[in-house]
């Protein structure tokens, strides 16, 4: 009987998990990552025309991207470490420090939508470059084994703020 009900229970669909996210996830990265470096080779080409239409792009994606993050994986995280405050507080970190990135990649491509000096432009781009590659680690090396896996609170506590330091 109790073989039975477990069974049943292992059986049932979480409603707040989504095997696919990961891999939705991912696939966004591959794809935020292959506009930059389309991006890279206008700037390289010294094609504005071109440029300015794959920051557009870049734009819309990373927003997509973030929303998509937001409404699933955060959402989902909160609702899993709903009584585990030290948890929660350091998820909520991470998660506004995605957003400050959103921010501040939304206001370098508003300061440089003229694309007045392509050598400024790339300068602040390698910089958002570089956030962004450390950011996409942490999540597919840390944030989405935490969504994939049951850990200990402590362990998970541990492991953020390990990657707050790095």
């Amino acid at each position: 009987m109790i073989f039975k009900i477990k069974k049943f229970f292992k059986g049932m669909k979480n409603p707040y998990y989504q095997d696919e996210l990961i891999s939705k996830l991912h696939k966004e990265h591959e794809k935020l990552f292959d506009i930059v470096g389309k991006m890279d080779e206008a700037i390289e080409n010294k094609n504005i025309r071109k440029l300015k239409k794959l920051i557009n792009s870049f734009k819309q994606e990373l927003e997509l991207h973030v929303l998509y993050e937001d409404t699933n994986l955060y959402e989902h995280l909160y609702l899993r470490y709903h009584y585990y405050p030290d948890v929660r507080e350091e998820i909520q970190k991470k998660h506004n420090d995605i957003k400050d990135i959103a921010v501040v990649v939304v206001d370098f491509i508003a300061t440089h939508k003229n694309l007045a000096s392509i050598e400024e432009f790339q300068k602040d781009f390698n910089i958002i470059k570089d956030v962004l590659v450390k950011r996409v680690s942490f999540e597919e090396e840390i944030l989405y084994e935490i969504y994939s896996t049951n850990q200990k609170a402590s362990s998970i506590v541990e492991k953020l703020k390990k990657a707050k330091e790095n």
